[in-house]
């Protein structure tokens, strides 16, 4: 079984087997950053309103969290001979140096239960931003980046998702591929590239991920892990 080839039916017999609390083997993960992993949705909103006054524009809605700054400035309604300027305001306000943020909880523990090489962050922040804000926290370094530089399309399309699994499958992931996101338009994104896809509240409610997700977290510490080779003993933790 490649990264991509896990049918529908079966991941949702997956995640069946999550919720009854059974435990089920993955191949690799795949991580949002902002608001999943990192503590950084002020952060994010505090950057937009900073770049929205310069350009006198609007306050940006919540709505936007998970898409790319050029998705954001375009949302923003700045004008189109400024849009240049405002993306790459908005990327060195947004990785500017001194900013102290930390992990969500149980993301720590989480993480360093994970064997090197099988898991990677898919977020639409830029490159520099992706690696200031992740640096920021002092979490354990992910095997790769798939950052908003490296796709044409944003969440909610599958594209950043599709990436983060070829990345897995360069490194000899093979199986299925679960992601963790916050946002409905990241959750839509991974399971449109065929994730096991787990959506965790806080940026969003859990009425609004469940439609969306295969399953709903309200912290990663309702998720424990199980070491096996080759993957992931993947469970939730008994409430």
């Amino acid at each position: 079984m490649t990264v991509s080839s896990t049918t529908g039916g079966q991941l949702a017999e997956l995640a069946a087997t999550l919720r009854d609390g059974g435990e089920v083997r993955v191949a690799g993960v795949l991580f949002d950053m902002d608001g999943t992993l990192v503590d950084s949705v002020p952060a994010v909103e505090e950057s937009w309103r900073l770049m929205a006054e310069e350009f006198g524009v609007p306050a940006l809605p919540a709505t936007l969290h998970g898409q790319t700054a050029e998705a954001v400035v375009a949302a923003a309604g700045v004008r189109g001979d400024q849009h240049a300027h405002a993306i790459a305001r908005l990327v060195e306000i947004e990785s500017r140096p001194g900013q102290r943020l930390k992990a969500l909880p149980g993301v720590q523990v989480f993480v360093e239960s994970l064997p090197a090489g099988c898991w990677g962050v898919v977020t639409s922040a830029p490159r520099p931003v992706a690696r200031a804000r992740y640096g920021a926290t002092g979490l354990t370094p992910p095997a790769f980046f798939v950052t908003g530089d490296d796709v044409t399309a944003s969440k909610p399309d599958p594209e950043p998702f599709s990436k983060g699994m070829a990345e897995l499958g360069r490194r000899g992931v093979s199986g299925v591929v679960v992601a963790v996101e916050d946002t409905v338009a990241g959750v839509r994104s991974a399971r449109a590239a065929g994730c096991l896809t787990v959506g965790v509240t806080g940026t969003c409610t859990m009425a609004e991920l469940a439609p969306e997700a295969h399953l709903v977290i309200r912290s990663f510490d309702q998720l424990c892990t199980m070491t096996t080779s080759p993957g992931v003993g993947l469970a939730l933790a008994p409430s």
